[in-house]
């Protein structure tokens, strides 16, 4: 890929809690230009690499002697070069200048603000799931963690980006995963509007959601939402999930008997 398509490089990244519904996005905009994997999990290179450039910088044998290349460092313009190449890489590896990025953890929700700063052309799309019907999906797809776990992992994910995406300056995308499933024309005009998606592109991204919803099967509603006084939980998961998950849900609006409060 040359120089100049490099620099016209879009890197977007899906964000959210697992079973948010950010395998159905990352899949549906496969559908398009943008070229990933099925999940990154390339973000912790990115968070290490920014920690040992600002650290040494602070701290390196050097950093405080005029004269040395370490103190003369410029910082962010450094990392901004890193970033290119990291960009480079991957637009090779997929022959893409549209970069499409899907990491299920809170690794790149974290890293976000710097992700808005050093990538060329970043883009965020976050993907928020009431409480109670994510930790019961949390459940179900992975029996060998605890509800305990659960309820940290959704409640840490969408904490953070409730502090992130005020760093952000208002370049993302945020809707619930109710509206995923039960508004996909509405949905998909507002990825395509916000990614620059032709007509097709918008298109095939709907005809993705409507075929492929998430965790979708055959006679399965899931407009429905669960209430927390009928959910197969013991009395002491229960307690667990509303200590754990009801302050963050108190701040999305969520309710334990109604999908809002």
């Amino acid at each position: 890929m040359s120089d100049t398509e490099l620099k016209k490089t879009t890197t977007v990244y899906v964000l959210g809690s697992t079973r948010s519904g950010t395998s159905a996005i990352r899949n549906g905009l496969s559908q398009t230009r943008y070229m990933g994997y099925g999940e990154g999990h390339l973000a912790p290179i990115l968070q290490d690499m920014i920690k040992a450039v600002r650290y040494h910088k602070a701290h390196g044998v050097g950093a405080s002697v005029e004269g040395n290349g370490l103190y003369k460092l410029k910082t962010n313009v450094l990392l901004r070069y890193l970033f290119d190449g990291y960009e480079r890489y991957l637009a090779n590896e997929f022959k893409s200048a549209n970069l499409l990025d899907k990491t299920p953890t809170i690794a790149p929700i974290l890293l976000a603000p710097d992700l808005n700063t050093f990538h060329q052309r970043p883009k965020f799309v976050y993907c928020s799931r009431r409480h109670i019907d994510n930790i019961q999906s949390k459940m179900k797809k992975f029996p060998d963690r605890n509800i305990h776990q659960h309820c940290i992992e959704w409640a840490e994910c969408n904490k953070a980006w409730l502090t992130v995406r005020e760093q952000l300056n208002g370049n993302f995308l945020e809707f619930d995963f109710f509206d995923l499933v039960s508004d996909t024309k509405s949905i998909s005009t507002q990825v395509g509007n916000y990614l620059d998606l032709d007509e097709e592109e918008v298109v095939s991204f709907q005809v993705y959601l409507d075929q492929k919803r998430p965790e979708a099967a055959t006679g399965r509603d899931l407009t429905k939402f669960l209430k927390l006084s009928s959910v197969d939980w013991t009395d002491s998961e229960k307690e667990s999930f509303v200590n754990i998950c009801g302050p963050v849900g108190d701040r999305l609006g969520y309710g334990m008997e109604e999908y809002f409060d």
